[in-house]
């Protein structure tokens, strides 16, 4: 099945070279507003722009100005027009017929994939006497003339209009307050109307700080932009800046990459394209992986909720990873027909935010790929690879179509139970949203989980922790992104010292010595924590019961022990206290927890409490080296097992965090290996494939049963 497909014609000949670079022509005008990709003939636009020359513009009501190089901009953060909504629900993109969920209740994420479309009362306006081509979203006063102002529903149901109610002027509210505790004005009273790249508003914060000044109207930027009046095009929204290998051959344009002629794709990396005499033959000595350049309206990297695109750093390993790998030619290749690996920028984190389910957009984003690559269709997409940072990782994917879970997922939650749940069940069979409830029978039952803690387990929190969120013999766990300020040097080289060797390779050992911080807690912990069992499976609750009042290790009862610190949130002090402890609790939250790779780069002993879950690089780094793995069962004996600890196995275990702590970040300009062990993992998978490790399609009615039934052990998976 992964051997070579002969794809060739009459020019299947020993004599002939196997591949050939071969560019398509796009139309002559393409690349005045998009970038001619020489392997389909297509010209790429930027996302609001469409047509065989990208002069056509999608949602132009969505646009604050008709001038050329605005955006369209679909966020409920502030008003729009009203016939945005209209055009937004009207384009079949927004609202794919193709997407289904095939599991009982619900999936977590919606089929729609504009924020806009999804509003439910939300305040628009329409200009008066203006016919819809000529409606724009440019943010008039709530007292200005010729404004008529509605409350519009997006999303009645898919296939239904949105819906308006007008308000007579006696209701048009006299201020729109914003999220963010701010309160919205009309772009005209902002600096040069911000460009047309930003929104007005006075007080409220941004990812930059927050504005007190009542008087200050200050532009709040859209997306890919900043400066005070948002007069710069932000080049860190695009992979690599848009220069390949640093010759300028692009320019970053809304958060897309508008390159020169002859360069197109991410960070305008590409130049070539190939053709085959012998069809796909993957190179089984050196392992290449291919990277997509999907189209932008399947899927882009956009903004979220009108605001800045980088939203939360600690999801953002997708995009270190891609920003690596599209410059690391060792690894990449451009010609499809050598690759064993296939990687798909898919920006599942901007559809999704942290809590929802990247189902709808894995499933968009296959479709596209079975009508338009030989190459998914070649494997089913078992070599194909997605990234999914939420905080639950791909969970619910168990219930998808098998075209969906063939693929290598790339995820930071690895739970991977013992008994899983995995029922699937088709569109209309039930409506019941508790129907999978039923099955409950065959899980462990609802009741306590911990010795001397009594509260209860729920059956959904039971059915949480027994979803299969990650198959371990083809998907990756990874690290999360951490903060830059823990890989600084000020804050680094509190623990360990670097040395840049002649030939550009890094040094790091452990400091010792009077000047180093002396380790004086036993175990430090600081998180928050929910009254709901399923998050972090009951750990974080226990251990603030254990050393809160009242507890066990009450810090004013008899049995205080002042060398464990265990409380909320830390903020900024973790990183001081995890320098001062030996030991550093791990737990999961409501899916991934950060602090494993915390300990690791504060060197502290990572003690991880996280049943069935596997952790990042499991497979790639020896664990018992580094770090103690206690159950959950144990843990209200935490305190007797690590006192058991002798001195020299503690050296032992700081020993391997000095080995393998930078495996754990990203930041390769501070020395992160996490790319390098990642690419290892997945150049294990295709060993994995072409050892036959994965079930081939000749078992699929079995594999649909098994998805049924949950029969793990018994199948050896």
């Amino acid at each position: 099945m992964f051997g070579v497909l002969l794809l060739c014609g009459v020019l299947c000949s020993s004599a002939i070279s196997p591949f050939k670079e071969h560019l398509k022509a796009c139309h002559p005008d393409c690349t005045k507003f998009g970038n001619c990709n020489g392997e389909t003939g297509q010209c790429d636009c930027p996302f609001g722009l469409t047509g065989p020359s990208c002069q056509e513009r999608l949602f132009p009501a969505c646009h604050v100005s008709k001038d050329p190089g605005t955006l369209p901009h679909y966020g409920t953060w502030y008003p729009k027009n009203c016939e945005c909504i209209k055009q937004l629900h009207a384009w079949p993109g927004s609202c794919p017929e193709h997407l289904h969920y095939e599991g009982t209740g619900v999936s977590g994420a919606s089929p729609c994939f504009y924020d806009l479309v999804l509003a439910h009362r939300f305040l628009c306006y329409r200009y008066q006497g203006r016919a819809p081509a000529d409606q724009l979203s440019d943010s008039p006063a709530l007292n200005a003339s010729g404004v008529d102002w509605f409350h519009a529903t997006g999303h009645t149901a898919r296939h239904s209009p949105p819906q308006e109610a007008q308000l007579p002027p006696e209701q048009v509210p006299q201020e729109y307050k914003t999220p963010d505790g701010g309160q919205w004005r009309p772009l005209s009273e902002c600096p040069d109307r911000c460009n047309n790249r930003g929104w007005c508003q006075i007080q409220g914060s941004n990812y930059q700080g927050r504005h007190y000044d009542a008087a200050e109207r200050w532009c709040n930027c859209q997306g890919y932009f900043r400066g005070n009046s948002c007069e710069v095009a932000d080049t860190q929204h695009c992979y690599r800046g848009c220069s390949g290998v640093g010759d300028g051959v692009g320019e970053c344009v809304g958060g897309w990459c508008h390159c020169k002629p002859g360069y197109w794709g991410h960070g305008c990396t590409r130049t070539k394209a190939y053709s085959s005499s012998v069809g796909w033959r993957p190179n089984h000595a050196k392992i290449k992986v291919y990277v997509y350049d999907l189209p932008s309206n399947v899927v882009h990297r956009r903004e979220f909720h009108d605001q800045w695109s980088l939203i939360d750093l600690m999801y953002n390993a997708e995009l270190e990873f891609t920003e690596l790998l599209l410059g690391d030619w060792g690894v990449r290749t451009e010609n499809p027909w050598e690759a064993a690996l296939f990687y798909v920028p898919t920006f599942t984190y901007w559809y999704t935010g942290n809590v929802g389910h990247p189902y709808f957009v894995i499933q968009h984003a296959t479709k596209w790929l079975q009508e338009n690559s030989p190459f998914f269709n070649l494997t089913g997409g078992r070599n194909h690879i997605f990234w999914a940072t939420n905080d639950r990782g791909v969970c619910k994917l168990q219930m998808a179509p098998p075209e969906m879970q063939h693929s290598i997922k790339l995820v930071h939650f690895g739970q991977s139970p013992r008994r899983p749940y995995a029922a699937r069940m088709k569109v209309g069979q039930t409506t019941d949203p508790t129907a999978h409830l039923a099955l409950r029978g065959a899980l462990p039952q609802p009741g306590t989980r911990f010795p001397e803690f009594p509260a209860e387990f729920t059956a959904m929190d039971i059915l949480e922790e027994s979803e299969i969120c990650i198959r371990p013999e083809k998907d990756v766990v990874t690290p999360n992104y951490i903060m830059p300020t823990w890989v600084e040097p000020h804050n680094y080289n509190q623990v360990w010292n670097v040395t840049q060797l002649p030939d550009g390779t890094r040094q790091v050992t452990r400091k010792r010595g009077p000047d180093v911080p002396v380790r004086n807690l036993t175990l430090y912990f600081a998180g928050f924590t929910k009254p709901q069992m399923s998050y972090s499976q009951g750990v974080r609750q226990l251990i603030h019961k254990l050393f809160g009042p009242g507890g066990k290790y009450d810090p004013k009862g008899p049995n205080a022990r002042p060398d464990y610190k265990v409380g909320g949130p830390g903020g900024g002090e973790a990183a001081t206290y995890m320098q001062q402890s030996r030991f550093c609790l791990a737990p999961m939250g409501s899916g991934w927890g950060i602090r494993l790779v915390e300990a690791m780069i504060s060197g502290c002993v990572p003690v991880i409490i996280q049943d069935h879950v596997y952790q990042a690089h499991w497979d790639v780094v020896p664990f018992p080296e580094f770090s103690i793995r206690v159950g959950r069962h144990d843990l209200h004996r935490l305190v007797e097992l690590l006192d058991d600890v002798a001195p020299q196995e503690l050296e032992e275990l700081q020993a391997g965090i000095e080995r393998y702590h930078r495996a754990f970040f990203w930041d390769a300009q501070w020395g992160g290996l996490a790319y390098n062990y990642t690419i290892q993992a997945l150049k294990q998978r295709a060993h994995s494939m072409w050892s036959a490790n994965y079930r081939r399609r000749r078992r699929a009615q079995q594999r649909r049963r098994l998805f049924s039934v949950g029969r793990r052990s018994r199948h050896g998976w």
